[in-house]
């Protein structure tokens, strides 16, 4: 299992191998922006990986297509941008998602 800390909110996530990060938050309860569910359409689950890349598995082709076309809307460099409904992890990762939370969290 691997352990994920998702900032701002300052929670933490183990993640199981072979599940992505937003199934692992949906399992644990917390709270994840989405409308597609998991679908990669929406881009509202887009995270930013700030310390572990190295153990964050390679984006797919779907994956890297929907990257590209946020990139060019942003018209910017989305290098440390993943979407949390195709990320998996192999070990200890710190990804920053604005609106996650716990879901008891009532705080906005």
């Amino acid at each position: 299992m691997a352990r994920v800390r998702i900032e701002p909110a300052g929670a933490e996530l183990d993640v199981r191998a072979g599940e992505t990060v937003f199934e692992a938050a949906l399992r644990a309860g917390l709270t994840w922006p989405t409308i597609c569910f998991g679908q990669v359409r929406c881009t509202a689950c887009v995270l930013k990986v700030l310390e572990g890349h190295a153990n964050t598995d390679p984006a797919q082709a779907e994956e890297q297509g929907v990257l590209r076309q946020l990139a060019q809307r942003r018209r910017g460099s989305q290098r440390d941008t993943r979407l949390a409904c195709r990320l998996t992890v192999t070990g200890a990762v710190t990804v920053e998602k604005k609106g996650a939370k716990p879901a008891d969290d009532t705080a906005a």
